[in-house]
């Protein structure tokens, strides 16, 4: 799958364990895992990998890409 690919243009096509970057004005914010998705608001709520919590996440103020899960070396 090449780079741009990864870009998710609508949530119509995303489903609760998908993983994802979130990225605010260009750079990276976090990244995680879909739990819930309202592809009609264009929002979901994803669970934040370094801490833990669910973060609500829009389209409107987000740019998301999927991303692979990272193994350890």
């Amino acid at each position: 799958m090449s780079d741009s690919s990864r870009w998710i243009l609508g949530l119509a096509r995303v489903l609760p364990g998908d993983r994802i970057e979130a990225r605010e004005h260009r750079r990276p914010c976090f990244t995680g895992t879909i739990s819930e998705v309202v592809p009609q608001l264009g929002i979901a709520w994803v669970v934040e990998d370094r801490t833990g919590l669910r973060r609500l996440v829009s389209l409107r103020s987000h740019r998301l890409r999927r991303c692979e899960l990272a193994t350890a070396a």
